[in-house]
């Protein structure tokens, strides 16, 4: 069953009310996006840890509110962005299902490289943008999105055999 709500906030208002930390703006907030951010979450995590993960995102984006910047991400993305920093926390979290200790990766026929599988974790995994590599490496940000690009085009194709 959807949830269906009368009304929709206008992000302007939210974000005006939750600047001044505004009770009622933030549960407009939750009302308006739990829903999206708990179905994004729960194809990563299942339940019961889906639940959870909502609850710590949106306490997390109470008290870290002074953070977003509107001319920077619209209010769903930030949110988005907290939520798979989140999934990726919960799922470190987790043990492994195997013992790596015992996996030999020489004998995996793996079809991308190190490098492209480094540059698949840190976006995807550990929530780092590709403005912030480019400024951490050697690489500029149209090179990484390119190789980014590249990756995820070859995996999509192996995937899909």
């Amino acid at each position: 069953m959807v949830k269906t709500q009368a009304f929709l906030v206008p992000e302007d208002l939210l974000l005006r009310k939750l600047s001044r930390r505004d009770e009622v703006a933030f549960q407009w907030l939750y009302d308006q996006y739990a829903h999206v951010l708990y179905g994004v979450i729960l194809t990563s995590l299942g339940e019961p840890a889906a639940t959870q993960v909502v609850e710590d995102v949106f306490v997390k984006a109470w008290t870290e509110f002074d953070q977003f910047n509107p001319r920077k991400t619209r209010l769903l993305t930030w949110l988005l962005n907290r939520a798979r920093a989140e999934i990726a926390a919960t799922l470190a979290r987790r043990e492994p299902t195997a013992d790596v200790s015992t996996i030999d990766y020489e004998v995996i026929d793996n079809p991308i490289t190190e490098e492209q599988r480094t540059l698949i974790n840190a976006v995807y995994f550990r929530g780092e943008s590709v403005s912030q590599l480019a400024e951490s490496g050697q690489e500029t940000e149209h090179s990484l999105l390119n190789r980014l690009r590249t990756v995820l085009q070859e995996l999509k194709f192996l995937f899909s055999q």
